[in-house]
């Protein structure tokens, strides 16, 4: 065979013809760039490097002395895309022309005239692997184990690996043989992304075989060695620890590469990824060693100058400076693993870790955080999955996610809502508010108006909305009048002629009345829906008692006998300091499925930095060893104190190198608080004054706010939109259409402690006053600003009123507030409001506001006994019945008494 060797190599002489292609159209150095090429060509390097790991783990290394480069073979399915060419006279394994002519075809050999034959795959492969036929199952679990595309692949020949012997430790080979193993591959590497080209100056197989590495085997052992034929062939390697080398010979085998360690004027910092390292090696100055360094770094810049992204120029650089066969720095390959690492992630996601950061970009807009990406949480993911199956099926179970502040619950719920979504199912969502709880059921109203806003989607008449429509007229009846003041857009699909009820009705069993409703519509509108419908609830723990009860008969009612097509998901803070569970919470949560989130584990919040920077998890994974222990590896401390760090220039864009580095030292020495909530607020103060009052104003509104809701009230600076964009460039606030929303809870409750207590009264009742002044001579006014501004005026409280009128004013709105949520059937909130305007009226009411005062005290009798508290009646009845000025204005209130005596079985006093 040696006869019919070519200059060209296998390698070479399929990179000539992927080239060709694009040759008639860009220049080369194009064609190199295109993904056309660099996609197939990382593929192949992947299957180099995987080959080897696959090896290794069964006791063999490929033999340093050869020439990698010319025992590659390359080949698609059912072609083989180059000629087995060992031009340095080996024919170990593929070792006789007559072997190949037995196959029946000639590998582009001097007779052959260029030609390619088409082959069995499985024979090809049984070749490359001595033998054996690769089945299509084996093929199936190598994709499935990493392995891509088998249209186009690379394996080196099977006679460049040979038995090898591990260390005295029993860890495999020697450390200088590995590294000099993947030096060898990136010079691999470099020739299949250069186009062909050889590293510029850097030591041939030959010439480092020439720095010979003398080893002595045991006189026992010898027998179990390489056959004498092949040994003759192989250079000496030291594969056991009586290993003896010529230090004064061969210095340049243990010099150490100190290129990752660039310290600053100082010298009192280590910058650029590198790891803080108390007791550096001391750089060798040998000229030989200053050489091959220098060639090391020569070939990285000619790749760049040839237009390669950045991160692959680096891997083949940090490939090629292992020649010196010492483990020094972050960027330094300990293993093949480590490269096939590097490669799949290049591979699964280019757009991350292949292509190159616009560091102008960042240098300009700073570092972009992955807000909405998923890390380490696959497994409850399939969890949620699989409850979501079976519920679907007829087991409907709820399924509730608790965890402590900050560990990413909402995402997850968001990451399922995608599934949902992408199945073609329906993902309606509510978020529960702690400075909203004004609003009667407004998660759920939120929700459920999300599904009517679906269906007015529709304009056909047989459209779904004409369904759902005929079916609810003909379930609820009158009835619907009451669940259209909860859900507004209901009114739109059910028409104009939705009859009033009788407001004289009894309204002792009206929460029970809102709760049956609710189910119903939930019944109507699974039963009628064709896909599954998921009812998502975030942030539980400040939901109200009527909410909790509506949930808990929801999920009794969409038992296992009852719709299918119905799946419930709420997430819910741990109990903490600031978080008290109501009661039916723990009932919800005891009769469901319990997920948990912990903090993240070191390896996955390396994934998190890994990502977000753009960068290898090798490389990241010192910085991330600091932030682990810092943050305790909560998500949302990890994101803001990059977020953070970037700031202040510890973690910034390098122009030169063209990715992120970082002050490892500086790092680790900063001093931060152990709670996420004090780091927010630390982080916060750092902002400037304007940026702070405007997060200020929002967080008193509650998670969000409308863009128009700001310029609608009077007296507020103009600036505030302004100052929320500049949040929204931090990273603390999203902005979604017109609607500006904190990106966690924790930001919020950060932002609203930022102004103490006594002044965030006055704050909260200046802006009720001002959303009031919408409301006047508008009877008809909308809900949401009615409730709005009565949650602000509440929030301060009557200490908080700068003008005698205000009492006045507050207490109307209150009793304007509290009968437009008993129309909503929540008496829960209704109490609250009358309750509220009883606390704003002063001293004389009764003399001087008489029939605000009566309706007030009257109305909030009503509720009290609709809920059940009946301490709280009597002290209302009572004072009723002495101030009112006729009996006639009593009797409400004493028949309310009699009501609530009979409901107590004490019949004898109700008739008296």
């Amino acid at each position: 065979m040696s006869s019919n060797c070519k200059e060209s190599s296998i390698l070479s002489d399929w990179i000539r013809r992927a080239l060709s292609a694009h040759r008639t159209t860009i220049c080369n150095s194009i064609a190199l760039c295109s993904d056309d090429y660099l996609m197939p060509a990382l593929r192949l390097a992947y299957s180099l490097v995987n080959q080897i790991c696959k090896e290794e783990a069964v006791g063999k290394s490929p033999t340093l002395s050869i020439d990698w480069v010319e025992n590659v073979v390359v080949y698609s399915k059912n072609r083989v895309e180059s000629e087995v060419m060992h031009c340095g006279g080996r024919r170990d394994s593929l070792d006789s022309q007559g072997f190949i002519d037995s196959l029946g075809f000639d590998f582009n050999t001097s007779d052959a005239g260029g030609n390619d034959f088409d082959v069995d795959d499985d024979l090809f492969e049984s070749i490359l692997n001595d033998g054996t036929v690769l089945l299509e199952e084996e093929r199936d679990r190598d994709v499935q184990e990493g392995e891509y595309d088998y249209n186009i692949r690379a394996e080196f020949s099977p006679s460049l690996f040979n038995l090898i012997r591990n260390d005295a430790d029993g860890g495999g080979l020697p450390k200088v043989i590995v590294q000099r193993g993947i030096s060898s591959l990136g010079v691999v590497f470099y020739v299949l992304f250069s186009g062909g080209e050889r590293p510029a100056h850097f030591p041939t197989p030959t010439e480092l075989a020439g720095q010979k590495l003398t080893t002595r085997f045991d006189t026992e052992t010898e027998t179990e060695e390489l056959s004498q034929e092949q040994s003759d062939d192989l250079e000496p390697l030291p594969f056991d620890r009586d290993v003896t080398i010529d230090l004064a010979v061969e210095p340049s085998i243990f010099d150490s590469i100190d290129d990752e360690y660039v310290h600053d004027p100082l010298g009192d910092r280590t910058i650029d990824g590198a790891p803080d390292n108390p007791n550096p090696k001391k750089k060798h100055t040998s000229q030989q060693n200053r050489d091959i360094s220098n060639n090391c770094s020569a070939p990285a810049e000619s790749l760049r100058a040839k237009g390669l992204p950045s991160p692959l120029c680096d891997l083949v650089a940090n490939m090629l400076d292992c020649i010196n066969g010492t483990l020094s720095g972050e960027d330094s390959y300990q293993s093949m693993a480590d490269v096939r690492s590097d490669l799949r992630l290049m591979l699964d996601n280019p757009n991350t870790f292949l292509r190159d950061v616009d560091t102008t970009k960042l240098s300009t807009a700073g570092l972009q955080l992955i807000e909405k990406t998923m890390f380490g949480r696959n497994v409850e993911l399939s969890s949620i999955k699989d409850a979501y199956q079976r519920s679907i099926s007829g087991e409907c179970r709820p399924v509730t996610i608790t965890g402590t502040s900050g560990t990413g619950k909402s995402l997850l719920a968001n990451e399922f809502g995608k599934f949902v979504s992408s199945a073609g199912g329906i993902f309606l969502s509510g978020k529960f508010d702690q400075l909203q709880q004004g609003k009667p059921f407004s998660a759920l109203a939120s929700a459920f108006d999300q599904y009517c806003g679906i269906l007015l989607q529709y304009d056909d008449v047989a459209s779904p909305k004409e369904e759902v429509a005929f079916q609810l007229r003909s379930v609820l009846g009158k009835e619907s009048y009451h669940l259209s003041k909860i859900i507004p857009s209901l009114a739109t699909i059910l028409g104009s002629e939705l009859p009033v009820p009788n407001h004289n009705e009894d309204c002792i069993n009206a929460q029970k009345r809102v709760q049956y409703l609710l189910c119903k519509f939930v019944e109507v509108i699974s039963s009628s829906s064709s896909v599954p419908i998921t009812l998502f609830l975030d942030d539980l723990q400040w939901a109200d008692t009527a909410s909790i009860a509506v949930v808990n008969q929801l999920l009794f009612a969409a038992g296992p006998s009852s719709h299918k097509n119905f799946f419930f998901l709420a997430c819910i803070r741990e109990r903490d300091s600031t978080t008290k569970w109501l009661p039916g919470i723990d009932i919800l949560v005891a009769g469901g499925i319990k997920i948990k989130l912990d903090c993240m584990g070191e390896h996955t919040l390396n994934a998190m930095v890994s990502e977000t920077l753009r960068l290898s998890p090798r490389l990241t994974r010192t910085l991330s060893n600091v932030m682990y222990h810092k943050t305790k590896g909560n998500p949302l401390f990890v994101s803001r104190l990059m977020r953070s760090l970037s700031n202040e220039g510890l973690l910034r864009p390098s122009l030169s190198r063209r990715r992120w580095e970082w002050d490892t030292k500086e790092i680790r020495s900063r001093r931060l608080p152990d709670d996420v909530a004090m780091f927010l607020t630390d982080s916060l103060e750092e902002l400037p004054k304007e940026v702070r009052w405007a997060l200020f104003v929002l967080s008193c509104f509650g998670a969000s706010s409308e863009k128009n809701a700001f310029v609608e009230r009077q007296g507020l600076d103009d600036n505030i939109l302004k100052n929320l964009e500049i949040a929204v460039a931090e990273g603390l606030v999203v902005k979604i259409d017109d609607q500006y929303r904190f990106a966690h809870d924790r930001i919020q409750e950060a932002a609203y402690n930022t102004i103490p207590a006594e002044k965030r009264c006055v704050i909260h009742f200046k802006y009720g006053i001002e959303l009031s002044s919408l409301l006047i001579g508008e009877e008809d006014a909308s809900a949401s600003v009615l409730f709005t501004a009565v949650n602000q005026l509440n929030l301060g409280g009557p200490h908080a009123v700068q003008d005698k009128g205000q009492y006045v004013t507050a207490a109307r709105l209150n009793l304007r507030a509290g009968k437009k949520a008993m129309e909503m059937s929540d008496y829960e909130t209704a109490y609250l409001n009358f309750d509220c305007g009883i606390s704003f009226l002063r001293k004389k009411h009764w003399e001087e506001h008489y029939s605000l005062s009566l309706e007030l005290f009257s109305l909030a009798a009503r509720c009290a006994l609709t809920n059940g508290d009946h301490i709280s009646l009597k002290i209302l009845i009572a004072e009723v019945v002495a101030k009112a000025q006729s009996f006639e204005d009593k009797l409400d209130v004493l028949y309310l008494e009699t009501c609530a005596l009979a409901s107590s079985l004490r019949l004898a006093e109700s008739i008296e």
